[in-house]
């Protein structure tokens, strides 16, 4: 992405990589442009048999970011339909990287790793006690890097 990007067109591109690698790897892919909340992608396997929402998150330089009421406790669940697929966009003249995770376990995440921060400060914010950002660095997911399988639309 040119320096100049601004946030929007960083996150429509990142919906756009993630929609041409889902075709390009044999399954239909639909963006939604921000008109579906917390839906940025439907797609499904060739058969319409699996149907997965995905949410996107994308980066150009930093940490990704979102909220701490994106957070819950959660359980694994078995049969996850439900998906955050992390862009990173950081080196310009490479491919992008994709982090593909269960919404289940994401959303965990988030709520522990605030949890832990909130303990360490209190119960508090430190700087802002009404912020409620939260931001995602690239050691807490890179275990889901490019596990495109986890989505179960592919034949291979």
């Amino acid at each position: 992405m040119a320096s100049g990007a601004k946030n929007q067109q960083t996150g429509q591109a990142g919906e756009h990589f993630v929609a041409a690698e889902l075709n390009r790897r044999g399954a239909y892919a639909v963006t939604f442009a921000g008109n579906m909340p917390r839906i940025d992608i439907l797609a499904s396997n060739l058969e319409r048999t699996r149907t997965v929402n995905i949410q996107v998150k994308t980066r150009r330089s930093g940490t990704w970011q979102t909220s701490v009421d994106e957070g819950r406790e959660c359980k694994q669940t078995s049969n996850e339909t439900n998906f955050w697929i992390f862009v990173d966009l950081q080196d310009e003249n490479a491919l992008p990287g994709y982090y593909i995770v269960p919404e289940w376990w994401i959303r965990n995440d988030i709520y522990e790793t605030n949890k832990v921060y909130l303990a360490k400060h209190g119960g508090s914010r430190k700087i802002n006690p009404k912020s409620k950002h939260h931001s995602i660095s690239l050691k807490r997911i890179s275990q889901w890097k490019d596990r495109w399988n986890i989505l179960k639309l592919f034949q291979n």
